[in-house]
C-alpha cells in the first residue's frame, strides 16, 4: 500500500501542474479578450479556418491590421457636424408719421401689429383725409403702402421688409383719439332728417379705451338709422336717433339685437341722470325689465355731436317686454305707451285714446291698424276697468301687478321724475293671462329737479301732486289716498332706500370720473353751462361747471331721500 501511494503521488502532482496551466492559460486569454491592445497568440492556419471557414487571407490581414494597437485615433467615413449658422432676426423698427397740413394735431402709434392715427374730437375728417402717412424707422429695406386718400376708421394693409429680408405684416387705421368711454361713428347716404324715414349707413364702435369694454367693437356693420325724440328732437340740434342693424349683434357687450337707441343728453348738464335713474331701477325686482344706458362719444358723418347714451331699445321680446307667453291668449298681451309730440297735436302717426284720467294713450304692441278691431277694444276695456277700479280705491288688484306699481312709484318719486307721470315716456304693459305690470322706466334727462312742471321746494309726489297740469291727476293721485297702498310703498322704501342711494351715489361717482374728459369736448361743442336750456330749472348762475352740475345730481338725490322719508314717517 505504502509502495503504491509512492507511485501515486508523483502522477498527482503531475495532475496538479496540468491543471495549473490550463488554468493560468484561461485567465491570460480572459484578460486578453478584455483588453483591446493586447496582442494576440499566434494561431495556426487550421485554427484559423476552424474559427472562419470563408475568409480570405485579405480579410485576416486588415484584420490583423485593426487589431494592432497605435496612439492615432480610429478614422471615421461620417463628418463632424459644422457649428449651425444663426437664423436671421427681424430687426425692423416702425417709426411712422404724417405729414401734410394739420398733421401737428395727429398722433401716430404702433400697438404690436397695428398703426393708429388718431386726431382730435373736433378735427375737421376732410383734413385727416388729405394727410400722408410716412413709414419710417430703422433697418427698413422696403415698404409696402400706398393710399391717396385716408379714410378714418378704414383699415389698411401695410408690409414692412427690413434689412434682412424678413417681412412683417401691419394694419394701418386713422380715428378719433377716444378718451375714457366708447367711440360711436355713424356715416349715411344721406342725411337723417325724418323720425319715421330711415336712411342707410354704416357705424363704427372702438372701446378699447373705456375700462369694462375693451374689445367690443364693431368695424362697419351696416344700419339703417332715423331720428327719435320729442324735445331733442324739435328743440336742439343734438338730436337723438334710432338705430336697426342689418344683422343682430351685441353692442358694448349688452344682448345681441338689431335695434338701438342713442339718446341726446342735450337738456341734462350733467351728461348721467340717464344711467344714474336706470342703474337705480334695476335695483328694483318688481321692474322685471330695465334698459341699460352706456355714455358714449357720439360722431355722425365725422362730425362730432357731443356725449350721448346709447340703450336697448324698449319693445317687445323674449329678453324685454314679453307679452306673447302663450300662457293665454283669451287675455291678449298687449304694451301701452303715453305720450305726445310737441311738433303735433297727438301722437305721431299713431291711432290714441284717452281715459277719464289720461290722456293720449297708444298701443305699441302689438301693432294693429284697425281703430276698432276685437284686439283694441280689449285693451282698452281692460285699461278704463283698471282705472275704475284705482279711483274707487278696490280691486285693483285683481288688475294691476300692484309690486310693480309700488317699485316703478319709488323710481319716479325719487328722481322726481314729472315727465314719466303719466304724462310721457310712460310704459305699462300687460302679458298674456297676466296682470297689468307698471315699466319699464324711461327718460330721466329733465328729472332730478330740471322741469318746470316740478313742485316747488319738492316737497310733494311728483306723480301725483305735481302742479303741471298734465301731471296733477292721474292713477298715482288716487294710489297714494289708499292706505294699503301707501304700506306697500313704505315697507318697500325701507327695504331698498340703502341699496338705492349707495347704487346711485356709486354710479355718480364712477360716470363723473370716467366722463369728465368727454364733457370738457361736449361743453366746447355745445357752450350751455351758463345758458337756460329747455324746461331746466336748475340755477345755472350757480351751478355754472360740469362739475357742479354732477354736484346738483347728488345732492337732489340726498334731499329727495330725506323728503321721502318724512312723508312716509320714516327714520332715514
Amino acid at each position: 500500500m505504502v509502495k503504491f501511494m509512492k507511485k501515486l503521488i508523483p502522477v498527482m502532482l503531475l495532475l496538479i501542474i496540468v491543471l495549473a496551466g490550463i488554468l493560468i492559460y484561461l485567465s491570460v486569454t480572459r484578460n486578453s479578450a478584455n483588453d483591446p491592445t493586447a496582442t494576440p497568440e499566434p494561431t495556426s492556419q487550421s485554427q484559423q479556418a476552424t474559427n472562419k471557414p470563408d475568409e480570405t487571407q485579405e480579410t485576416k490581414e486588415t484584420q490583423e491590421i485593426q487589431q494592432t494597437p497605435s496612439s492615432e485615433p480610429a478614422p471615421t467615413d461620417v463628418p463632424a457636424d459644422p457649428t449651425p449658422s444663426p437664423e436671421p432676426v427681424y430687426s425692423a423698427v416702425l417709426k411712422p408719421y404724417l405729414t401734410g397740413e394739420g398733421s401737428s394735431s395727429v398722433t401716430v402709434s404702433v400697438k404690436e401689429n397695428l398703426i393708429l392715427a388718431e386726431y382730435p374730437y373736433t378735427a375737421n375728417e376732410s383734413l385727416v383725409k388729405s394727410l400722408k402717412l410716412v413709414l419710417d424707422g430703422e433697418n427698413i429695406a422696403k415698404a409696402d403702402f400706398s393710399v391717396e386718400n385716408i379714410v378714418p376708421w378704414q383699415t389698411y394693409p401695410v408690409t414692412i421688409t427690413d434689412t434682412n429680408g424678413l417681412t412683417k405684416d401691419y394694419v394701418f387705421t386713422a380715428r378719433p383719439a377716444a378718451k375714457n368711454i366708447p367711440v360711436v361713428s355713424i356715416y349715411t347716404d344721406s342725411p337723417v332728417e325724418s323720425r319715421t324715414e330711415y336712411v342707410g349707413g354704416t357705424i363704427y364702435v372702438n372701446s378699447d379705451n373705456a375700462e369694462g369694454y375693451y374689445g367690443k367693437n364693431i368695424n362697419g356693420a351696416g344700419l339703417k338709422i332715423r331720428g327719435r325724440g320729442n324735445a331733442s328732437w324739435s328743440m336742439t340740434d343734438k338730436r337723438s336717433y334710432r338705430i336697426k342693424l342689418d344683422e343682430k349683434a351685441s353692442v358694448l357687450g349688452l344682448r345681441s339685437n338689431r335695434d338701438w337707441v342713442i339718446v341726446s343728453t342735450y337738456f341734462d348738464k350733467s351728461l348721467i341722470r340717464n344711467v344714474v335713474a336706470h342703474s337705480m331701477a334695476q335695483q328694483m325686482s318688481h321692474l322685471y325689465y330695465t334698459p341699460t344706458h352706456i355714455l358714449v362719444d357720439f360722431f355722425l358723418n365725422g362730425k362730432y355731436l357731443g356725449v350721448y347714451t346709447v340703450a336697448d331699445k324698449i319693445e317687445e321680446a323674449k329678453s324685454k317686454v314679453d307679452i306673447y307667453n302663450g300662457s293665454n291668449p283669451e287675455e291678449p298681451g298687449f304694451m301701452i305707451e303715453i305720450g305726445w309730440d310737441y311738433s303735433q297735436p297727438y301722437v305721431r302717426d299713431r291711432d290714441y285714446f284717452d281715459t277719464d284720467v289720461i290722456i293720449r294713450l297708444f298701443v305699441k304692441e302689438p301693432d294693429i291698424p284697425a281703430a276698432n278691431s276685437p284686439e283694441i277694444l280689449y285693451i282698452k276695456n281692460y285699461i278704463r276697468k283698471t282705472e275704475q277700479a284705482i279711483l274707487a280705491g278696490e280691486g285693483y288688484e285683481e288688475y294691476l301687478d300692484v309690486d310693480s306699481m309700488v317699485d316703478w312709484f319709488i323710481i319716479a318719486e325719487l328722481t322726481n321724475n314729472t315727465e314719466m307721470g303719466f304724462y310721457r315716456s310712460c310704459y305699462m304693459y300687460k302679458p298674456e293671462g297676466g296682470k297689468l305690470i307698471m315699466g319699464p322706466v324711461w327718460d330721466f334727462d329733465m328729472a332730478f329737479g330740471n322741469h318746470s312742471g316740478d313742485i316747488p321746494g319738492y316737497d310733494g309726489w311728483a306723480t301725483a301732486e305735481a302742479t303741471y297740469w298734465l301731471v296733477n291727476d292721474t292713477w298715482a293721485t288716487y294710489l297714494i289716498k289708499d292706505a294699503k297702498f301707501m304700506e306697500k310703498v313704505k315697507a318697500r322704501w325701507l327695504e331698498m332706500r340703502q341699496t338705492l342711494l349707495d347704487t346711485a351715489f356709486a354710479t355718480i361717482d364712477r360716470q363723473y370720473a370716467i366722463v369728465k374728459a368727454s364733457a370738457d369736448v361736449n361743453f366746447e361743442v355745445w357752450d350751455i353751462l351758463t345758458k337756460q336750456v329747455g324746461e331746466g330749472t336748475v340755477d345755472y348762475t350757480v351751478y355754472n361747471t360740469y362739475e357742479k352740475q354732477v354736484q346738483y345730481v347728488r345732492e337732489f338725490i340726498t334731499k329727495r331721500a330725506a323728503w321721502i322719508d318724512r312723508r312716509l314717517g320714516v327714520n332715514g
